[in-house]
């Protein structure tokens, strides 16, 4: 590892001529007393999205790598590329459709790390935004996440934090703790989850009260997806990466009737949203109820589902 590079920064990207360039300037603007690299992966994009990288890649050879394929890879070997060829003894996330609102946002969160080595990572605070940069909120991090450094058990049960953009890690953690083959074999379809999960098991986490990021919820965002099939199917992809890490380290001090609980509540609540009884009355009957709303749902999940429908 070339220790003259502080942060790595990993920018994955496809078909994002729209936004990439906000992103890097994003980075490009950032004041730091260290170096930096920035490192961007096209996944065959079919705009001019590689084209646009390619300009700053030529303008900023000290600072921006960039690398390509000749066939679509998918998002999990868009970031092993990336790893592989990093040289920071940090590791930073920003997908190319998503920017850094701080030109501070390196400078702090390393500082932090710098100074307290019994944290893994690092987080700020965000708002979402839509395609055409209107905010839909302020925030990302939930009060009980905020509130804590034990990550772990509040991260299980399709609970992540949305703000990759956000977040910086060690890479020796990484390198430790994280396998992005399984990721790979297994099929998942988001880096962060099973990231963020591995590491925060073996270390404490930190979220700074500040906004940092903006992160954007596109029309194609897996996480915010609007077709319900490929919504849930999303959600069964995270069920999937979660089982992977309970089998590596349990679930902490989360009950598993709890664990299960929380599962059938996120489904559930997408059942719900999208009308869908028989996926509502499935899950509804898996809860283990400890109120009697709950029983209500459990016992009476019919009744309880055309109930909601008709006041909502």
């Amino acid at each position: 590892m070339n220790n003259d590079i502080t942060v790595s920064i990993l920018m994955p990207t496809y078909n994002h001529e729209k936004y990439i360039s906000q992103a890097i300037e994003s980075v490009l603007a950032q004041k730091t007393n260290y170096p930096y690299e920035l490192l961007i992966h096209d996944d065959c994009s079919t705009d001019s999205t590689l084209t646009i990288a390619q300009n700053y890649a030529t303008k900023f050879p000290d600072k921006i790598k960039l690398f390509t394929e000749k066939e679509n890879q998918g998002l999990i070997k868009s970031y092993k590329r990336l790893i592989e060829q990093s040289k920071g003894k940090y590791l930073a996330i920003l997908e190319s459709d998503d920017y850094w609102l701080d030109k501070n946002k390196l400078q702090i969160q390393i500082d932090f790390l710098e100074n307290n080595p019994d944290y893994g990572i690092v987080a700020g605070d965000i708002i979402t935004i839509d395609d055409e940069e209107n905010e839909i909120k302020k925030g990302g991090f939930n009060s009980d996440k905020a509130s804590t450094d034990f990550w772990y058990t509040k991260l299980l049960g399709l609970s992540g934090f949305e703000g990759a953009c956000a977040i910086i890690f060690r890479r020796d953690l990484f390198n430790t703790y994280c396998n992005i083959n399984d990721y790979i074999d297994l099929g998942f379809k988001t880096f962060d989850h099973p990231t963020w999960l591995s590491i925060s098991y073996h270390s404490k986490c930190k979220v700074i009260s500040k906004i940092l990021a903006a992160y954007r919820h596109t029309s194609t965002s897996l996480s915010n997806n609007t077709l319900f099939e490929k919504h849930i199917d999303f959600i069964l992809n995270i069920i999937g990466i979660e089982k992977y890490i309970i089998e590596k380290y349990g679930l902490n001090g989360i009950t598993q009737d709890e664990y299960n609980n929380r599962i059938a509540f996120m489904i559930i609540g997408k059942a719900l949203k999208f009308h869908k009884i028989d996926l509502f009355c499935e899950y509804a009957r898996k809860l283990k109820p400890i109120s009697i709303k709950q029983k209500f749902m459990r016992y009476f999940p019919h009744l309880y589902y055309w109930q909601f429908i008709i006041r909502h």
